[in-house]
């Protein structure tokens, strides 16, 4: 096994991955220490911002909606960036009982409109594996919008996990692609859990009793968007 830290990482972020990894830690501890990689992402997204007032799109599925994504939501609103937030429930399953197939087909999503140009898409996740997801995902909203910039993000990827989602696009989606990542590993057990990962699977380490559960979660971070547009449409 081997983990290979980004140039984004410093000790302290190390303390917190460990903490991820950690199959002790309680649901609560989990998810603050994902609330909070979130926002230090976002501070390193920002570096990577240059235009006075960009128009962001943000999108997550609905297990890293309260934690993760708000996480890096607080940061970018920090500097006041128009902002823009899509929440997806997906499930994720092998046809046919196929291990190496992986698909994750919408059940539904929550889906705030695009500005005029959108100069960066940012996709964010707990860990990005075999990146069925991300490309379910990315796939429905560049259907929508046109960014400019596209930032895939998570505390910790797979190895391949880069390459496998670049061959899933045209050269003209792909040569968007930016990855930002903390850690990056290169084990996997057979079930496809990457090791060390974030300490197993995600659903039950942010406390839902499984896939089910969460797909039923509405999170908090939507309702409170929600109704914040709907009150401004009402205006």
């Amino acid at each position: 096994m081997t983990r290979i830290y980004s140039d984004l990482c410093n000790n302290d972020i190390k303390l917190f991955l460990e903490e991820l990894a950690d199959k002790n830690i309680e649901p609560r501890l989990y998810r603050e220490t994902m609330t909070k990689l979130g926002f230090l992402m976002g501070n390193c997204i920002q570096n990577q911002i240059h235009e006075n007032k960009p128009d962001i799109y943000l999108a997550s599925t609905v297990e890293d909606a309260d934690f993760l994504a708000k996480g890096m939501l607080r940061s970018l609103e920090n500097n006041s960036f128009n902002i823009s937030f899509a929440c997806f429930w997906n499930q994720r399953f092998s046809p046919f009982e196929v291990e190496d197939l992986k698909i994750s087909p919408i059940l539904k999503k929550y889906q705030e409109p695009a500005h005029h140009k959108v100069n960066y898409l940012i996709i964010i996740k707990s860990i990005i594996s075999g990146a069925c997801v991300v490309r379910t995902n990315l796939v429905n909203l560049i259907q929508k919008i046109e960014p400019e910039q596209i930032f895939i993000v998570a505390p910790v990827i797979y190895k391949d996990a880069e390459q496998k989602l670049k061959n899933e696009f045209e050269e003209a989606i792909y040569s968007k692609f930016r990855f930002f990542y903390f850690a990056k590993d290169d084990e996997r057990t057979r079930e496809g859990e990457v090791i060390p990962g974030i300490g197993g699977n995600v659903y039950l380490r942010l406390g839902f009793e499984g896939q089910d559960n969460k797909n039923e979660y509405i999170p908090e971070i939507v309702k409170l968007r929600r109704s914040k547009f709907l009150n401004q449409r009402q205006l």
